[in-house]
């Protein structure tokens, strides 16, 4: 793989945002570097760790920086706090429903659904969702 073809992209990229935040065009070379990633992967071509990293800087650099496109809540660790305290939350309710505690199994269910959290009993355990 040619390094000057990933600059040339990146001058690609850069130059249609600066003329007039001209994003079809930007992306239209964000996808010739999309088939870069895909030959790649195919190992159809190879590249050197120098060109992975800067294709990767300039995904991260448009992509996230420049149309902010990034979800918040995997970026900032939220999706992994959030599973924790559902998992002791479910191991709660389960010992209370273990110990016939139905009133705190079911006002842990209540307060999760008002929250917008369904949780479902099914036969391999407790499945919870974001409604």
């Amino acid at each position: 793989m040619d390094n000057v073809q990933i600059e040339e992209i990146r001058q690609g990229v850069y130059k249609a945002l600066c003329d007039d935040l001209n994003t079809p065009v930007a992306i239209a070379h964000l996808f010739d570097a999309v088939k870069i990633v895909n030959q790649v992967k195919d190992k159809t071509i190879s590249i050197n760790e120098q060109d992975k990293l800067k294709l990767s800087a300039l995904f991260k650099d448009v992509v996230e920086d420049v149309l902010g496109l990034v979800d918040e809540q995997e970026g900032s660790g939220v999706s992994e706090i959030l599973n924790g305290v559902m998992e002791m939350l479910l191991e709660v309710r389960s010992g209370a429903k273990k110990n016939k505690d139905f009133a705190t199994s079911d006002l842990i269910r209540d307060r999760l659904n008002k929250l917008g959290i369904t949780i479902k009993d099914t036969k391999e355990g407790t499945e919870w969702s974001v409604s």
